[in-house]
């Protein structure tokens, strides 16, 4: 019963760590525009 209960605690947990780490990913595609004065001539 024990064993059982860890194992469900685990995958929720690594569900959990999957859904956080792919909505981390999509701050990676948002690239702003560099301002004027930070830009090298």
């Amino acid at each position: 019963m024990k064993r059982k209960l860890f194992s469900i605690v685990a995958v929720i947990a690594t569900m959990v760590a999957a859904m956080v780490a792919s909505s981390a990913c999509m701050f990676f595609t948002y690239q702003p525009k560099e301002p004027e004065c930070l830009r090298e001539e």
